[in-house]
């Protein structure tokens, strides 16, 4: 006991930042000292309810928001429920709260509408996507929206939200809409006809999105250079009606839209010299990247300072069109190619000699094959000496040379953090330096692409104030 009372608050200050909030809670009952550093109101300014699942109800939400939630900046809601008195508490009691996230949350349903008067004000970022309930109460309230900046719309939420509560949005800045079934190309026009800032217009997943006003959202938010559209039903007519020239995009997501032939893509490539980050995998059902488009668009090819190139699963992909564009990309840092049956891996590493700057390598042959049978992992090390991660899929190790490939990787590359190794053959895979190995059914859990998400997204923003 005197040994704790030697040690000053400012350092069981830094302790109990490293713990969660329910940690705290329990903490703050082994002593009043204890209790005081724990509710000190640095340790509140990004809360996550979800800390505190499944324990937390009306009542309970109400309490921390009264006692402890005074500092807050950054608040989610997620696995509670927003009524009435939850959001009058929050208007009143959280004057410096400035990120809301519902993801997760519901709105409840019999007060919805009618119940829910009040409403925090200052906003700067409201997620709403993945909650549900009932969100028009909203549409009395567009004078607290003035300086919101980040907007994540849900499936719920769009239909009953556009174009009212965007109505005062002048400075928003990033639209998130993933999975919003139920937004429509109206409205989209309508949104960006009252927010111009915007720079960053996430429609993933959006089924009914065709992009029949894209040009003219475009035309309205000039300063959009995140165009994020994957998965949904946007078609040649639409990209080519673009004027791309006059556009600041710089990170285009074309994963998976499967209306778009090689005449759309071929517009879109040709017209976006300046582009950084591009992803376009499953593209067109898989079939359109091919050495035609590169030969249509190389007189004005010149992608100088391309980044991420995300070409997955195109089944027609030519080692002609991949050289080219790699010879073509200077910059390029983080590349995708994989399930492409005229790449083969001796193919690719003899064009590892135009990408030296290359960070981070996922690649996987259609056919599975030994680590061994191809000089991929010496030419990734001899050509690539900056690489810092490198996942390969549907590769298999036959015997110790294959698994020597996989340690020489680690030991000779500096910048190795990562190496992820997808095979059925093996019981374990080496995971950077660490050393660390994972059975087969984590590796399959594991396996996410390790290719960077896009820096003006939704997302990113979040992370940054959660940090």
């Amino acid at each position: 006991m005197k040994m704790e009372k030697q040690i000053p608050d400012s350092v069981i200050l830094e302790v109990f930042r490293y713990l969660s909030k329910r940690e705290l809670g329990v903490l703050a009952q082994v002593c009043r000292r204890w209790r005081r550093v724990a509710y000190d109101r640095s340790l509140w300014c990004v809360v996550d309810m979800n800390d505190f699942w499944p324990a937390v109800d009306e009542e309970t939400l109400l309490m921390l928001i009264r006692t402890r939630l005074s500092s807050v900046k950054a608040l989610n809601l997620g696995g509670c429920t927003l009524t009435a008195k939850v959001a009058k508490e929050l208007a009143k009691r959280c004057q410096y709260l400035r990120s809301l996230v519902f993801y997760g949350a519901e709105v409840e349903s019999e007060t919805g509408h009618e119940g829910i008067r009040d409403f925090p004000t200052g906003l700067e970022l409201m997620d709403l996507r993945y909650s549900w309930g009932n969100f028009k109460f909203m549409r009395r309230l567009p004078r607290h929206f003035t300086q919101m900046r980040y907007v994540g719309l849900g499936m719920d939420s769009s239909a009953s939200l556009v174009p009212d509560v965007f109505a005062k949005m002048r400075n928003l800045r990033i639209l998130d809409c993933t999975d919003c079934e139920t937004l429509t190309d109206d409205a989209l026009l309508k949104i960006s006809m009252n927010c111009p800032q915007l720079e960053s217009i996430c429609l993933n997943e959006c089924k009914n999105y065709r992009g029949k006003f894209l040009h003219r959202v475009l035309s309205n938010c000039k300063f959009v250079s995140t165009l994020l559209i994957r998965f949904t039903k946007i078609t040649d007519e639409a990209l080519m009606a673009v004027n791309w020239e006059k556009t600041k995009v710089k990170e285009l997501d074309l994963t998976g839209c499967y209306f778009v032939t090689t005449t759309g893509l071929s517009n879109v490539i040709s017209r976006l010299p300046d582009i950084r980050y591009f992803k376009m995998n499953q593209c067109g059902f898989r079939h359109i990247l091919h050495l035609r488009i590169y030969q249509e668009v190389r007189p004005t090819l010149a992608y100088k300072c391309l980044e991420t190139l995300d070409l997955r699963w195109n089944f027609l992909l030519s080692a002609e069109c991949l050289e080219g564009v790699l010879q073509q990309s200077p910059s390029l840092r983080y590349l995708g190619v994989s399930h492409s049956p005229r790449i083969p891996p001796s193919v690719i590493a003899e064009m590892f000699k135009f990408v030296s700057k290359l960070r981070i390598l996922e690649f996987g042959p259609l056919r599975k094959e030994a680590l061994s049978e191809s000089p991929l992992v010496q030419n990734l090390i001899k050509m690539c000496p900056l690489i810092e991660a490198v996942s390969l899929i549907n590769f298999k190790l036959i015997d110790d040379a294959d698994a020597d490939l996989v340690q020489e990787l680690r030991d000779k590359c500096k910048h190795i953090r990562e190496v992820k190794l997808c095979s059925p053959r093996i019981e374990h895979v080496a995971i950077g330096n660490s050393g660390e190995t994972i059975t087969v059914e984590r590796l399959l859990i594991k396996m996410e692409s390790l290719l960077p998400s896009p820096e003006n997204t939704l997302g990113k923003v979040i992370n940054k104030l959660h940090v």
